[in-house]
């Protein structure tokens, strides 16, 4: 991976780390996830495999919903 630089003042540019709210582990944009967000009015980040299990429990309970109307 190379380094990202500004044109302008020839600083490396920082990486920003995220902190997940549901398992506490540091993540990167690069790595995917849910870098910010809000539920109501709580600020979240969800790692990539966070946000992974959140989307597979809607997916079940969304399949679940659409038997019962069946």
């Amino acid at each position: 991976m190379g380094k990202i630089l500004n044109m302008h003042t020839g600083k490396e540019r920082v990486i920003q780390k995220f902190d997940c709210s549901i398992c506490d582990c540091k993540f990167t944009e690069d790595e995917g996830g849910l870098q910010r967000g809000v539920i109501g009015m709580l600020p979240i980040s969800f790692c990539p495999t966070c946000f992974s299990g959140i989307l597979e429990m809607v997916n079940f309970f969304n399949n679940i919903d659409k038997k019962d109307k069946e």
